[in-house]
């Protein structure tokens, strides 16, 4: 929402900003210089809401873009001027709120019944004009965020759907929401200019949902799998990907989910990629559910503790993970090991995840 309200002001200010260099160039104006000045300031008060009282911003924003409208529309008086007004419903379309939106649309009318000089065939054309724009703009935002929100709720029930996998085994329950948390942890530490974090999150929750069609005996069979059964679970990411793919999400998404089981050396499943051949996400996932996995109890084995699934991951550089992944997991562990304490009751842990860190701090010489 932060990234609408700055298209909107861009939007906004863009226009008024070409408008006021047409009038210094191009079609010069009485008063120009008092105009720029009150133009320039048309967004301080929004400015100063935006660090009091942030809650506030979208509505001072709507506000001072009336009186930048209203401004412009006082100051020149060139019937094409007009066309300013229609910015404001536009604008307020990118901040997702049906009031202001109403604020937008009625606020700007009302300044150009105030304002205006035109001749009455000209001033009711506009009005007529001016609310059957705001009218359609209107049915088109309703659709639009009718259609927003059926994919959210979409989205929620594929998250529900994945959990309900999990439900299934009580040693995976929360396995997906850790791998999410701690993918996001790497994402931050590594800084990837190439990573949407709210995709990546998405692709994390929801990258074992292929596990639902793997049959039960295979999938909660405790102790080890046999070859022919450990073909069938590695199917997984493939059903997960045509799962998701029918629910319309990103070819990243797809692509994530479809190959976080590929190895850096081109050893993994399903298409044994190799490098940086793996997509972005999916090496981040290998590493942020090896760690989950590593560290957490199954009913055949007990779970390492953190440190030693540090160490594995060390160690399996350049073989399983990608090596710079591997390097930012190395600069988060200590923020992924608090993830760890939250879930100790799963975990082998002496005493507890803070006892490590110091040690951890010291060189790993007490671990």
């Amino acid at each position: 929402m932060i990234r609408n309200i700055k298209l909107a002001q861009l939007f906004i200010v863009g226009s008024a900003f070409i408008q006021a260099l047409h009038h210094f160039f191009i079609e010069p104006i009485d008063n120009f210089y008092p105009f720029l000045f009150l133009f320039l300031i048309g967004f301080l008060p929004a400015w100063g809401v935006n660090r009091i009282q942030e809650p506030y911003t979208k509505l001072a924003f709507i506000l001072c873009s009336i009186y930048v409208v209203s401004i412009s529309y006082f100051f020149v008086t060139y019937p094409i001027v007009q066309a300013a007004y229609f910015f404001l419903p536009v604008s307020a379309l990118l901040l997702n709120d049906k009031r202001l939106y109403y604020v937008s649309s009625i606020g700007g009318l009302s300044s150009y019944l105030l304002l205006s000089h035109e001749p009455l065939k000209d001033y009711l054309a506009f009005i007529s004009i001016y609310v059957i724009f705001c009218s359609l703009l209107f049915m088109a935002q309703r659709i639009v965020y009718q259609s927003v929100a059926e994919k959210e709720a979409i989205q929620q029930g594929v998250k529900a759907f994945s959990l309900a996998v999990e439900a299934k085994d009580v040693y995976t329950q929360g396995h997906s929401k850790r791998v999410a948390l701690y993918a996001m942890i790497l994402a931050k530490h590594g800084q990837f200019k190439n990573v949407e974090w709210q995709e990546l999150e998405l692709t994390a929750l929801i990258h074992d949902i292929g596990k639902i069609s793997t049959p039960d005996a295979v999938l909660l069979k405790k102790g080890k799998l046999t070859q022919e059964e450990y073909e069938i679970m590695k199917k997984h990411p493939v059903d997960g990907m045509m799962l998701a793919k029918s629910f319309g999400y990103s070819d990243r998404v797809l692509t994530g989910i479809l190959h976080h089981h590929e190895r850096y050396d081109g050893l993994g499943y399903p298409h044994r990629l190799k490098g940086k051949d793996i997509p972005i996400y999916s090496r981040i996932l290998a590493v942020a559910d090896s760690f989950d996995a590593m560290t957490s109890n199954r009913a055949y084995r007990q779970g390492m503790t953190p440190w030693e699934a540090k160490k594995e991951i060390e160690n399996q550089s350049g073989k399983m993970y990608d090596p710079f992944i591997v390097e930012v997991f190395m600069r988060a562990y200590y923020d992924m090991l608090l993830i760890c304490e939250d879930h100790s009751e799963n975990i082998l842990m002496n005493n507890s995840a803070h006892n490590e860190i110091a040690s951890g701090l010291n060189g790993g010489k007490d671990a």
